[in-house]
């Protein structure tokens, strides 16, 4: 990951830092999805019974600071700090999927969505995770806002149940569109596979992971076509992913009124 000076010593400090925090540096295991895995606290606010949520915040370069904030179908919130390893920690709270929000740094921000388990990423890739999502969620060619779709899955079960239930068909969405995003800039594609082969089989917005991990080297191999040089998700990335997003089944909707999701909270 290019942290402001992307050295040996740099990823020698960050595996102190994790061996501090009672973490493993190397093998794999846990959220790691076979790469370097840090469960350490990233400023989570609340106590009690519920479910904790945790994850990275980065884009290539890690979100020391970034604010996280999501909203629960069931109407919880969850929210949390990224540490210096771009890790965050969120207080627990009983929650029903899928949950929505942003991590938030400066003038940066980035959009995420749990559609189940307990980790959430917050990176351009789960930005536009979040695109494709509002796409589809819309009738034709108007996307739902977030603040629409956080309205909506709050006040609608079956509603909130489908777009859990489409889930695997949003991520798919995604890589395929930065896969022709990348050929389009002149990669092969066995190199356009090759770059997003973690995010494949790993998951990018349900693995936690750190400096130098494959998730991490995947969001640098990608950024020439999905961000912008302050980080921020280029424009023709967003525009594909909601054209993409358009041609999805619309998500179920129940009656007016129906009760928040019934995805499984956690203990």
């Amino acid at each position: 990951m290019k942290s402001i000076a992307k050295t040996h010593w740099v990823k020698l400090f960050a595996c102190a830092v994790a061996l501090v925090s009672v973490a493993a540096c190397g093998g794999g295991g846990g959220g790691g999805g076979g790469n370097l895995f840090l469960p350490v606290t990233g400023g989570g606010s609340g106590t009690g019974t519920g479910t904790e949520v945790s994850g990275t915040v980065a884009r290539g370069v890690l979100l020391a600071g970034a604010t996280v904030n999501m909203t629960c179908a069931n109407g919880a919130t969850l929210a949390g700090t990224a540490n210096a390893l771009g890790f965050y920690t969120t207080g627990k709270a009983a929650i029903t999927y899928p949950c929505i929000g942003s991590a938030k740094l400066g003038n940066l921000t980035y959009r995420g969505i749990l559609f189940s388990g307990t980790v959430a990423n917050f990176t351009p890739l789960t930005d536009l995770l979040v695109e494709v999502t509002e796409a589809a969620a819309g009738v034709g060619p108007t996307s739902l806002s977030m603040a629409e779709l956080i309205n909506k899955v709050t006040k609608d079960g079956t509603f909130a149940d489908s777009l859990v239930a489409a889930a695997s068909s949003y991520r798919a969405t995604v890589l395929d569109v930065v896969k022709a995003l990348l050929i389009a800039d002149g990669h092969t594609e066995a190199e356009s596979n090759l770059f997003l082969q973690a995010a494949r089989t790993l998951g990018f917005d349900v693995v936690s992971f750190v400096l130098g991990s494959d998730l991490d080297k995947c969001l640098e191999n990608i950024a020439s076509v999905t961000q912008n040089a302050d980080g921020s998700v280029k424009a023709s990335a967003l525009a594909a992913a909601k054209a993409a997003g358009d041609k999805l089944p619309l998500p179920v909707s129940g009656p007016t009124g129906a009760t928040a999701g019934t995805g499984a909270s956690g203990n």
